[in-house]
This record gives structure tokens, C-alpha cells and sequence, in this order.
């Protein structure tokens, strides 16, 4: 490759995305990882790709345009990478509280109605409590993640990229306060910018070069159940549940990680949803828990993605968030645009690295 020589650290699904869209762009990419595609919090991921659960904040219309880029990704890998929009139905406690929420993303122009009970059931006819009132958004859908996360590795070899899996990193090199490369366990890169899309690893490889990322992270359990078939069409997500059906016997369910303590354990959490899943759900009394696992995701200090060149030093691109699923394909575009043509992306201005004194 003819372009700049970009060392990617993180093989999730943002560095695998960012790694794609600089390759195809004609970057001479290395995508570094210590563990193959997709093994970290990726790979435990809910991956509903939505909008509408979500209360307002900075950065909607960046998250709003990444369904676009999801539909784009499916387009662009040809198949590789498939998308099941089947929609989503969700709802709060609070009745307000949803119709608000629907109200507000109306007004920002989002595909998402409120239905009424009977509109639900029509919806979803395998609830057994339909709530009175729920946002349906027939336009979102989830993805597998690491299938998706091993497309954009293939698709961003295919460009040219070089995948080095296996390979930890254990710091940056800084000559004249500028990023040069990463030192590996085993030798070292050269690069003439660096991406850290490492997730919670990429705090301790930042202060390497005297940069404070102010990133926590947020736990959260992925419940793998075992169903006689098909139990709801789409994502559904209420106070008491949030689940989809990933496949015709398998259902996937989303919690919050407690501790774990026998009482309050990853297997006890998933024995808890899966009593919600039998009495909440038509048909579901012979559902069987497969699995819950943890993952420990980024979690910026204020919630938003960061995202853009590390102020205070040169070479160092950072792309941290929460909802990496989500925004994985429009922050890899954003990304690659604003490194090789250095033009700052206007969609990205809530997410930038200057709002913290790193």
C-alpha cells in the first residue's frame, strides 16, 4: 500500500471497522491484537443496533446515522456481514416516561411509533402482559458480533490490511511528543499514527504516553438461552426483560453484572431472566439457560464515545465507547476520513478527547 503506515490496536468490532475503512482508503494498515477478532467484550455483546431505547444526548444524530452505515456495511461486504432488522419494541415502568420518549424522537425525525396494547400484541403476540403503551421502532435489528467483527478483518485483509493476532502490546513508542509505533512483547511497529479501539485496555497503553483516558468499565451480562423455537419476531425491552431471538432455538438476553458472589453471580442472574423469560413469554416454559458471561465494557466518564486525535501529543487516535456495536461502521468511516484527509468530521465534534483534560 502507497498510503500512510497506521498501526490499529484492538481487533473488536471498532478497530476492525476503523482497520477496514482506512484500508480501503488505501492506508497501509496493521490491525494488532492479543487475542483473535472479536474474543473481548465484542464477542459478549446484547448487539441491538438502536436508537429509540435511548434518552436524548450529544451525540443522537451520530448514532442515528449509524443505522444507515450498518445497511451500508451489508451492502459493501456483500453478504458477509447480514443484519437481522426484525425491530424493536420497548418500553419503561413509567407510561410517561415512553411517551416521551417516542415524542422526542419523532421530533428528530426517527422511525419509531407508540402502539397501544392491542398494536402490541399484533407485534409481539407472545407476551403475556402486553404493557399499555410501548415505542416500536420497526427499523432497528441486532447483528452477530463476532461474525461481523471477522468480516471487516477479512474485508479490510482483502484491502490490503495486515492482521497480526497473538501479538500483545504493551506500550507506545513517542519520539519529539509524537506517537511512532507500538512496542510488542516480541519487537516493535513503526507507524506514523497510531488507533487505540482497545476497549477498557486502552487506558494503561494512553498513560504510556502521559494520556489520562478517563475511561471505567461498565460490566453487563450476556444470558445465552435454549428455546423449542422462535419465542418473540424482535428485540424486546422492558423493565423486567430484555431479549431477541439470535436464531430458531437460540434466545440472547442482556443484564446488569452485580458481582460474583454465589447470590448475585453471572448463573444467578441468568437463573432470574430466565424465570422472567418463562413467565413473561407464551411458550416458554421449556426454555433451559444455556450460559451467562460478563463482559466489562469502555465506559467514557460522561457516557460519550471518545473519539479523535489525543490533544497534547501527535499520532494518537482514540476511539472508546459504550455503544460500540452500534457505531462501529460511521465511527470507522469518520475515523479513516479524519486521519488520512485530515479534515475534522462535524458528526463527531461531541465526542472529541478535548472535553476531558486528558
Amino acid at each position: 500500500m502507497s498510503g500512510p503506515r497506521i498501526a490499529v490496536v484492538g481487533a473488536g468490532i471498532v478497530g476492525a471497522s476503523i482497520a477496514y475503512h482506512l484500508a480501503v482508503r488505501g492506508a497501509a494498515v496493521i490491525l494488532v491484537d492479543a487475542a483473535e477478532p472479536a474474543a473481548g467484550v465484542t464477542g459478549r455483546a446484547f448487539s441491538w443496533i438502536n436508537i429509540a431505547h435511548t434518552r436524548p444526548h450529544p451525540y443522537q444524530a451520530l448514532r442515528q446515522a449509524a443505522i444507515g452505515d450498518w445497511h451500508r456495511i451489508e451492502a459493501e461486504l456483500r453478504g458477509a456481514v447480514t443484519v437481522d432488522w426484525c425491530g424493536a419494541l420497548s418500553w419503561d415502568e413509567d407510561p410517561a416516561e415512553t411517551e416521551r420518549l417516542v415524542a422526542h424522537h419523532v421530533a428528530a425525525g426517527y422511525d419509531v411509533r407508540l402502539l397501544g396494547r392491542a398494536e402490541i400484541s399484533a407485534v409481539e403476540p407472545g407476551l403475556v402482559e402486553p404493557p399499555r403503551g410501548a415505542a416500536h421502532a420497526p427499523g432497528e435489528g441486532a447483528v452477530d458480533p463476532v461474525a461481523a467483527t471477522r468480516a471487516l478483518c477479512a474485508a479490510a485483509r482483502e484491502a490490503g490490511a495486515e492482521l497480526r493476532f497473538g501479538a500483545r502490546v504493551v506500550g507506545l513508542m513517542e519520539t519529539g511528543g509524537r506517537v511512532t509505533g507500538l512496542a510488542l512483547e516480541a519487537g516493535e511497529i513503526a507507524a506514523e499514527a497510531v488507533v487505540l479501539a482497545a476497549g477498557v485496555g486502552s487506558t494503561d497503553l494512553a498513560r504510556s504516553v502521559g494520556v489520562a483516558l478517563p475511561l471505567r468499565a461498565s460490566p453487563a451480562t450476556l444470558i445465552r438461552m435454549r428455546t423449542p423455537g422462535p419465542l418473540v419476531r424482535g428485540i424486546v425491552c422492558s423493565p423486567a426483560l430484555e431479549v431477541r431471538q439470535a436464531g430458531d432455538t437460540l434466545m440472547l438476553s442482556a443484564a446488569d453484572y452485580i458481582d460474583d458472589t454465589p447470590e448475585h453471580g453471572p448463573m444467578a442472574i441468568g437463573r432470574r431472566v430466565l424465570e422472567a423469560v418463562r413467565s413473561g413469554i407464551r411458550g416458554a416454559q421449556d426454555v433451559e439457560l444455556i450460559d451467562a458471561v460478563p463482559g466489562w465494557r469502555p465506559m467514557p466518564q460522561d457516557g460519550a464515545p471518545i473519539v479523535g486525535f489525543a490533544p497534547g501529543i501527535g499520532g494518537l487516535y482514540l476511539a472508546a465507547m459504550h455503544a460500540g456495536i452500534v457505531l462501529a461502521p460511521v465511527v470507522g468511516r469518520l475515523a479513516a476520513a479524519e486521519i488520512l484527509d485530515g479534515r475534522a468530521a462535524d458528526a463527531l465534534q461531541p465526542c472529541r478527547p478535548e472535553r476531558f483534560r486528558l
